[in-house]
């Protein structure tokens, strides 16, 4: 299993930042690789979100990204809102779990589904590798425009502040416990 931690050289409130924010989001895009090689992204409704960072989404067995999936694995994935953006790089895969189904159903499925039994439902499950984050809403959009505000008005370049707040990355590491 794989569980979000720190870099050496970033803050560990990064971890929790990013948590906070992945349950901030309830679309999501998924880029793939298309048969023909090329990168194939949709907008994807968010099912759950895993305290470690995995991303369920339910599809359609028979859509053109089961195939992607069954034909390589590595996934991208943005979410992305008027000051918020996080983009995560990693694994997803086919899961056949009618329990995890019905755990994972909402009533706005039914849009694409008869409902939580339909045969062609199959879970994705994306296994983030690593995760990089902006965020500059409320306070931290305000800090950071006072900063960059006195660096244009000085002439001097903005300096890169680290502020895990703002700015963070993050990376998977195998894990045997939650």
């Amino acid at each position: 299993m794989t569980l979000l931690h720190h870099p050496e050289d970033s803050a560990p409130d990064a971890v929790e930042h990013v948590r906070e924010l992945l349950g901030e989001f309830d679309t999501a895009t998924l880029v793939t690789r298309a048969l023909d090689g090329r990168l194939h992204g949709r907008p994807m409704a968010i099912a759950s979100v895993e305290n470690d960072g995995t991303l369920w989404f339910v599809t359609d067995r028979t859509s053109e990204k089961t195939a992607e999936v069954d034909a390589d694995a590595s996934a991208l994935v943005t979410l992305q809102s008027s000051r918020r953006f996080l983009s995560a790089n990693g694994a997803i895969a086919l899961v056949e779990n009618r329990d995890k189904v019905q755990e994972l159903w909402k009533e706005t499925y039914k849009l694409w589904f008869d409902d939580e039994n339909d045969p062609d439902i199959v879970l994705l499950k994306f296994s983030p590798s690593d995760v990089e984050y902006w965020d500059t809403s409320g306070t931290r959009g305000i800090k950071y425009a006072f900063r960059t505000a006195r660096a244009f008005l000085s002439g001097e370049p903005a300096k890169k502040e680290e502020d895990p707040d703002v700015h963070g990355k993050v990376v998977a590491t195998a894990s045997s416990s939650r």
